[in-house]
């Protein structure tokens, strides 16, 4: 899967999530699915499909406390348990506060600039 350069988030996207779902898309081997905010009441998610392992490494990057400078972003990853590839399901979360928004863009303006940029 090449970079989705041209996806558009949906309209009722949270806006909370919006810049994070969009360089997210743009990295290549990368495409979200579904998007939450948390509302305050759980994590920022989202869950994303991943064309292979070696394309996540550099959204894994960004979410590391090391290079972003924001600590308690994780990507997870879980299966339904079925042993089928298929089954595996990727998603980031981090924390549902202004902070925890704040920092997502700030991710996504790392990913813009520091993947998109230099190898889009």
């Amino acid at each position: 899967m090449a970079a989705v350069q041209d996806w558009a988030p949906p309209k009722d996207m949270d806006p909370e999530c919006v810049a994070l779902c969009v360089a997210i898309n743009k990295l290549s081997g990368l495409r979200t699915t579904e998007s939450c905010c948390g509302h305050g009441k759980h994590g920022f998610w989202i869950w994303l499909v991943a064309d292979d392992v070696a394309s996540l490494v550099p959204l894994n990057y960004w979410l590391d406390g090391c290079h972003s400078g924001h600590y308690g972003w994780q990507l997870v990853v879980s299966t339904d348990c079925s042993h089928d590839p298929e089954s595996v399901r990727f998603w980031i979360q981090g924390p549902t506060d202004a902070e925890g928004y704040k920092q997502a863009d700030e991710i996504a303006a790392l990913i813009e600039e520091k993947e998109v940029v230099q190898h889009g």
